[in-house]
């Protein structure tokens, strides 16, 4: 048998004992890298104190709810602000739409009522235009709108028409001691704009519409007075109105404080000069007639400037101003305010203008046969016979 041989373990040094130890219990104590990475974060993260954390969440609510408040504040603020601003426009418009219905007429004339024929859809309103004074009515026209069809037509009645107060005209003057006129032996015969003047305060505009209603054979629904100025301040109030003069217009009257001179040509009217163009007269060779086809034709070109948008919008606070101020009607406010959706419908060739038939000289008679064939053409849309409508042409033409 062989020697047993003894081996011996040899010894490493103590450097390298120590390294194995250390490399020993890295391996046991050792971690997954992530796990490294969040514990590493977590050691280098400062400690929050959670009573704090609740204390800073608790002050961001109240600042939130502060922000809140001062939002809601000044909300409320702008909120009272356009209240108070809205209700003093209100109050204003109110103000002088009260003013305005007050200058209405508070007749007592109270006309009976007849069997008028009138179409639903219609409304009849007069259109007075008077002097300075208000006295006397130069301009007598009716304005019909049909809100069904949209037609606008204005029925023109000179102001030197012969007419003959009606008995309940006649003794109205009578039982309150006023002036009854007498001419060429007729007991209440004078010219239609001596109506406007005989029937004294508070009843010119309901004889006048009174007149009207017996000379046309129709019922009026309102009527609308416009003074020299309101017509001023109507055509300045949308910026003027283009308009070709067909002739040199001059007359001096200086008693009426009446000066006119215009020159043939297209041009831009202001108020004063619109009112040189619809006073103008005695240069025409048909007098009255003529001008109030100038007057038809220049209430036309107006319609046109206020119905279009542009002008309707940049001058609306003007036109309503003017109308308030310087225009009478017995119309009410709820009534107009009913009415003003039909301002954007009118169609400037959908509007007429014509002028009763019938012949003048100092005074002018009316064709009762034409104006009725007239009314029912324009108004209740009756074709007139083709006679009177080849009439009718040939006036227009010419």
């Amino acid at each position: 048998m062989g020697e047993k041989r003894e081996y011996r373990r040899r010894r490493r040094p103590p450097e390298d004992m120590e390294l194995r130890q250390r490399q020993v219990r890295r391996r046991q104590t050792r971690v997954p890298y992530q796990e490294e990475q969040r514990r590493a974060a977590y050691e280098e993260q400062t400690y929050i104190d959670p009573r704090r954390v609740a204390q800073g969440r608790r002050m961001s609510r109240r600042k939130a709810e502060q922000r809140k408040r001062r939002r809601r504040s000044i909300l409320l603020v702008i909120a009272l602000l356009l209240i108070l601003i809205g209700t003093y426009a209100v109050a204003k418009v109110w103000a002088a739409m009260d003013r305005w219905e007050g200058k209405a007429e508070k007749s007592n004339f109270v006309v009976s009522a007849e069997d008028q024929s009138k179409v639903e859809e219609v409304i009849n309103v007069a259109i007075f235009g008077t002097d300075e004074d208000g006295f006397r009515a130069d301009v007598n026209m009716v304005a019909s709108f049909n809100t069904k069809t949209k037609e606008l037509h204005f029925i023109s009645v000179p102001r030197d028409t012969r007419v003959t107060m009606t008995d309940e005209m006649i003794e109205y003057l009578e039982e309150n001691n006023a002036y009854v006129p007498n001419r060429n032996g007729v007991y209440g015969q004078c010219k239609l704009t001596e109506v406007h003047a005989y029937a004294g305060n508070d009843n010119r505009c309901t004889f006048s519409v009174a007149m009207l209603e017996d000379l046309l054979g129709i019922k009026i629904d309102y009527y609308v007075k416009v003074d020299l100025s309101a017509f001023r301040q109507i055509v300045d109030a949308v910026g003027g109105v283009d308009f070709e003069v067909e002739q040199r217009l001059y007359y001096v009257d200086p008693y009426q404080d009446l000066y006119i001179d215009l020159y043939p040509g297209m041009q831009h009217l202001d108020g004063e000069k619109a009112e040189q163009l619809v006073r103008f007269r005695e240069g025409y060779a048909q007098k009255d007639l003529k001008r109030i086809e100038v007057q038809q034709q220049f209430i036309q070109a107006l319609i046109e400037k206020v119905c279009s948008s542009e002008t309707l919008m940049k001058n609306l606070d003007n036109l309503v101003k003017v109308a308030l101020d310087c225009t009478e009607s017995n119309i009410s406010v709820s009534e107009a305010l009913k009415y003003v959706k039909y301002v954007k419908d009118l169609d400037p060739a959908k509007i007429t203008s014509d002028t009763v038939p019938g012949e003048g000289g100092s005074y002018f008679d009316i064709d009762e046969e034409g104006t009725k064939a007239l009314i029912d053409w324009r108004i209740y849309g009756i074709e007139p016979e083709e006679d009177v409508q080849t009439m009718d042409e040939e006036l227009m033409n010419g």
